[in-house]
């Protein structure tokens, strides 16, 4: 019975922080917080370094998805999301679809993406998401 009520007070305040988290391209601040949020919505995280955030992909633009940016220099979650998201390079472009990894993009030895044709591929899998809702 506690761990009834456990569960649907953190499920009351996800929907309560939801729509505030999805109004804007963020900075994580858990896994948590994206694992709460990757349950319903489509969700876009780019993990970088401090020292590389120039080759940082500008994901602002996207629509109809939650965009989070997240360093492994960070003190708090940043060797965490390196060891539980396997990233081996930064930048690295992780979109989650119902809590599953759908696609990854990782930077090769230059540490930089092609930013153009990233951004094409991320916005095919959104449209793929958006098209799955109606079947």
């Amino acid at each position: 019975m506690i761990n009834k009520y456990i569960t649907l007070r953190w499920l009351s305040l996800g929907l309560v922080l939801l729509p505030s988290l999805l109004l804007s391209q963020d900075r994580i601040k858990s896994l948590q917080q994206v694992q709460l949020l990757s349950q319903d919505e489509c969700v876009v995280v780019q993990v970088n370094a401090d020292w590389n955030m120039s080759a940082n992909v500008d994901l602002s633009k996207l629509k109809n998805c939650a965009i989070f940016n997240a360093s492994i220099d960070d003190p708090e979650y940043g060797a965490a999301i390196a060891a539980e998201w396997g990233v081996k390079s930064v930048p690295t472009i992780i979109m989650f679809e119902y809590g599953k990894e759908i696609k990854r993009f990782e930077a090769g030895l230059s540490f930089k993406l092609d930013k153009d044709t990233i951004l094409k591929q991320i916005n095919n899998q959104i449209d793929d998401i958006q098209l799955r809702k109606f079947r």
